[in-house]
């Protein structure tokens, strides 16, 4: 059970998180709750223990932190259940979240130009009866990284390197929506499925602006964990 000191700590660091979008510092938590910065930095420490943080090591770039390795902290999943209840919104279940994108990583894992069309006559049914908008966009992005698998190894290399410089999650979406959508009118579609999922792109990029920032990030962290495992 999470203690009362701990979930302000949580949801102040998750705050400051959806801000910014960047890892956060301890010196900012303790500055924004006004204890000291080794009382902060010893909480966020037990909270990363138990799972609700995660810790990056980010290369300082001011003048008297220049080359410096910093440690910075993210809120994982864990602790937007603990804090919300929820992962993707007020109707999404954290359950069918992570059941969703289990079984998309793993169809897009599988998958293999050899295999044709493979698994999308059964993606696209599916596809067609999501109504929430986090699981809809998984099923459209799925679909979109096969495509991409298609083409072979060097769309998808071409869309790990630009996604490791972006800083937000909803470009690293735009981007993947848009590449696909700029091969398809510059060369003849390797897969006929393509054509089906048109209006699932522009719908995808439409609903955009009505994510939560906590929906983009989850979107963009499916594409990147389904560019590693692919």
């Amino acid at each position: 059970m999470i203690t009362r000191r701990r979930l302000e700590f949580l949801n102040r660091i998750k705050k400051l998180y959806q801000e910014t979008l960047a890892p956060v510092h301890y010196a900012t938590v303790a500055e924004n709750l006004r204890v000291s910065k080794w009382t902060a930095y010893d909480l966020l420490r037990e909270l990363e223990k138990e799972g609700f943080l995660e810790r990056e090591y980010v290369v300082g770039s001011g003048e008297k932190l220049r080359g410096r390795s910093m440690i910075m902290f993210v809120p994982t999943e864990k602790a937007y259940k603990v804090t919300e209840g929820e992962i993707g919104g007020a109707d999404t279940p954290c359950g069918e979240w992570h059941e969703v994108k289990e079984r998309l990583l793993n169809i897009f894992r599988s998958w293999s130009p050899r295999d044709g069309k493979g698994a999308l006559p059964e993606l696209i049914p599916e596809l067609q009866g999501k109504e929430h908008r986090l699981i809809a966009g998984a099923y459209t992005l799925t679909v979109l990284l096969i495509y991409l698998k298609s083409l072979g190894e060097k769309g998808l290399a071409y869309i790990r390197a630009a996604l490791e410089k972006v800083a937000r999650p909803e470009w690293g979406l735009a981007l993947v929506t848009g590449t696909v959508l700029g091969m398809a009118a510059k060369d003849p579609p390797h897969v006929p499925f393509l054509g089906q999922v048109t209006r699932y792109i522009q719908h995808l990029q439409e609903e955009m602006e009505n994510f939560t920032q906590r929906e983009k990030k989850l979107l963009a962290d499916f594409i990147r964990e389904a560019l590693k495992q692919g």
